[in-house]
């Protein structure tokens, strides 16, 4: 996997506000920092919160520009825990409290994609469809 994945669709840089952030973790508005022009964000910490996409690349420090994919409909790779649920093909992804997916049935949750591949461990990377903006069930 390299930065160029998931070149299909739409890709930005983004500021992001966290002190660090993995690649292939979800995203969402920093809300106390970009105001409303979505320019800023930081790592997904849960199902409560519009994801907008995922990451293709890192950071190592607040402030710096961070790669990401969005854009309904989009293919690409995604950091999943299928260590508690298995996530299998198909299945509705959220954010778990650092921004890896995983498996959601509940109508209130923000879904962020849906799995093609299946998982079953702790940081295991998989192709998703990107549904930025969804809710679950």
């Amino acid at each position: 996997m390299s930065a160029s994945e998931g070149r299909h669709g739409p890709q930005s840089g983004f500021l992001c506000s966290d002190s660090a952030i993995s690649a292939y973790r979800f995203v969402v508005p920093d809300g106390a920092n970009s105001a409303a022009n979505l320019t800023v964000v930081k790592a997904a910490s849960g199902n409560a919160a519009a994801i907008i996409g995922a990451t293709f690349e890192a950071t190592t420090a607040a402030n710096q520009n961070v790669g990401v994919n969005h854009g309904a409909g989009q293919i690409v790779y995604l950091e999943v825990d299928g260590s508690g649920t298995a996530v299998t093909a198909g299945a509705r992804l959220t954010a778990d409290s650092v921004g890896r997916g995983v498996v959601t049935t509940t109508a209130t949750h923000h879904v962020g994609a849906v799995a093609l591949a299946g998982a079953t461990t702790a940081g295991a990377i998989i192709p998703v469809m990107l549904t930025p903006c969804a809710f679950g069930a």
